[in-house]
C-alpha cells in the first residue's frame, strides 16, 4: 500500500473525541491514514482532543490546516452551520473531505458542496455510519435478495432523551443558525438507511414539535429554541413501499435507540440497536412465509461473517478508497438526497403537514 494518508480532524466536540480521533487510530495501526493535526476555535476543546489523539499541532483557525500542502485529508466534526464553508474550501486546495452529518443547513448548501466535490475530483464522504451495523447489513442483503417480498411498509424510530431537561444549557444543535434540530441531528441517519434501503421518497408529510421553547444561555440570560425536539414524517417511496419515521431527543429510558421493521409480501425483519455501543446489531428478528407467522412469530437471526462492520468504518472506508481511486461508499450525493428529504419534511411541516413531492433528481 502507499504510504499513510496525512490528516487533520477540523472541531474537536464530543463526535470528533468518539469518532473522529478513534478512526484516525485504526487507520494508523492499518497503515491507511495518520492524523497530525486538529483544529477547534475553543481552546479548551482543542487542548483536549489534542491530548487524547497525542497530538501537538494544534490550529484555532481552519485556514491554517488547509493551508499546509503536507495535509491529505480532512475529517470536519463543526457545527452544521460551517460544513460548507470548511469543505468547500478544503475540495479546493486539493484535500479529501469527508463531512459530519447532515451535510449542511439547507438543500442549496449541499448541492453547492456535491458540485465542488465532483468538479474537483477529490474523495468525499460523509458519515452515516449505521449502513454499517451488522444487523442494518444483514437487514439490506435480506430486502434486495427478495426474501422480504416486495417491501409493503417501513416503521423507523429513533429515540434518545438528549433535550428532554428544560434547564440544560442551550447547545448549537438547538438553534437554527448552527444546527437545525432532532429531526436534522438524529433523524437524517433514519433518511439515509430509509434511501439505502428502499430506495428514493418520491413524497413527504411532517410534523415538527419544539416542547421546549427556551433554554439557559449563561448567568441569568434565557435562549429561544427554534428547532423541533421531536417529529414524525409520513414516507412514500417510488416503489410503491410507505412508511412511518419518529425522531424525538424526549425519551427517558432510551440511550441511542434505533428500530427498523420492514414488512413485505414474503416476510417481516425487525433491526434494533440501543446505546452507543449499538447493543443489539449482532442480530435482527425475522419472520419468513404463512408458517413461521402461524407457529413461532419473529426469531432471532444472527449475522453472519460478511456483515461485520464498525462505527469507524465510515471512516475506515474513506480513507481506503482514496488509496483504491474509487468513490468511497457514502459521498457527498447521497447525502444531497438526505438533504433533500429533510428540506421537504421542514416545508410540510412549516405549512400545516401537506405533502410535498421529492425531486427526481436529489
Amino acid at each position: 500500500m502507499a504510504d499513510a494518508l496525512r490528516g487533520a480532524v477540523i472541531g474537536a466536540g464530543v463526535v470528533a473525541r468518539l469518532r473522529h480521533i478513534p478512526a484516525f487510530q485504526e487507520a494508523a495501526r492499518r497503515g491507511t491514514a495518520e492524523l497530525v493535526a486538529i483544529c477547534d476555535p475553543v481552546t479548551t476543546a482543542l487542548d483536549e482532543a489534542g491530548d487524547q489523539a497525542g497530538i501537538g499541532e494544534r490550529y484555532r483557525d481552519y485556514r491554517e490546516v488547509l493551508a499546509r500542502e503536507d495535509i491529505d485529508v480532512v475529517t470536519i466534526a463543526t457545527p452544521n452551520s460551517v460544513h460548507e464553508q470548511i469543505a468547500v474550501e478544503a475540495l479546493q486546495v486539493g484535500k479529501h473531505v469527508l463531512c459530519e452529518k447532515p451535510l449542511a443547513l439547507s438543500l442549496d448548501g449541499a448541492r453547492r458542496m456535491a458540485t465542488v466535490a465532483r468538479d474537483t475530483g477529490f474523495v468525499n464522504s460523509v458519515n452515516y455510519r449505521y449502513r454499517w451495523v451488522p444487523s442494518a447489513r444483514y437487514l439490506k442483503e435480506l430486502v434486495e435478495t427478495g426474501e422480504v417480498g416486495a417491501v409493503r411498509q417501513v416503521f423507523m424510530n429513533y429515540f434518545n432523551a438528549a433535550v428532554l431537561d428544560p434547564t440544560t444549557p442551550i447547545q448549537w444543535r438547538q438553534t437554527r443558525a448552527e444546527g437545525g434540530g432532532i429531526l436534522a441531528d438524529i433523524g437524517s441517519h433514519l433518511i439515509d438507511l430509509a434511501l439505502w434501503l428502499l430506495g428514493p421518497i418520491q413524497r413527504i408529510r411532517c410534523d415538527l414539535w419544539t416542547f421546549t421553547r427556551e433554554r439557559p444561555s449563561g448567568g441569568s440570560d434565557m435562549a429561544l429554541v427554534d428547532v423541533d425536539d421531536a417529529a414524525t414524517c409520513q414516507l412514500e417511496f417510488a416503489s410503491g413501499a410507505v412508511g412511518i419515521l419518529n425522531a424525538s431527543g424526549l425519551c427517558l429510558g432510551r440511550l441511542n435507540h434505533q428500530r427498523v421493521e420492514v414488512y413485505g409480501t414474503g416476510g417481516g425483519v425487525v433491526y434494533e440497536i440501543a446505546r452507543p455501543g449499538d447493543i443489539g446489531g449482532d442480530r435482527l428478528h425475522v419472520c419468513f412465509g404463512e408458517a413461521q407467522h402461524r407457529i413461532v412469530g419473529m426469531a432471532p437471526a444472527r449475522t453472519l461473517p460478511w456483515h461485520s462492520g464498525t462505527p469507524l468504518d465510515a471512516f475506515l472506508d474513506f480513507f481506503q478508497a482514496i488509496h483504491d481511486g474509487r468513490e468511497a461508499s457514502v459521498t457527498f450525493d447521497d447525502a444531497v438526497r438526505v438533504q433533500a428529504v429533510l428540506d421537504a419534511a421542514e416545508r410540510s411541516a412549516a405549512s400545516g403537514g401537506v405533502w410535498i413531492d421529492l425531486p427526481t433528481d436529489g
